[in-house]
């Protein structure tokens, strides 16, 4: 959680928006709305950003998957 949570933090600051809620839904908005755009205008920064945020995600809802099971 803490990896998801640093990213979610490196996002808000290169959005300049430290209040902004993100969740994976939002996190997933951001990531089409950017590959939407010409590559030469999308935010490749953010997409990564983005996409580690949501691995990091799920692997900390899988691990907390398998421990609850146990």
């Amino acid at each position: 959680m803490k990896e998801y949570k640093r990213y979610l933090d490196m996002i808000r600051a290169h959005l300049n928006d430290m209040a902004l809620d993100l969740d994976a839904e939002t996190l997933d908005k951001l990531v089409e709305a950017e590959l939407k755009k010409p590559a030469n205008r999308m935010d490749t920064y953010l997409v990564n950003l983005c996409l580690s945020a949501l691995v990091a995600y799920r692997i900390y809802s899988s691990d907390e998957q398998q421990k609850n099971q146990t």
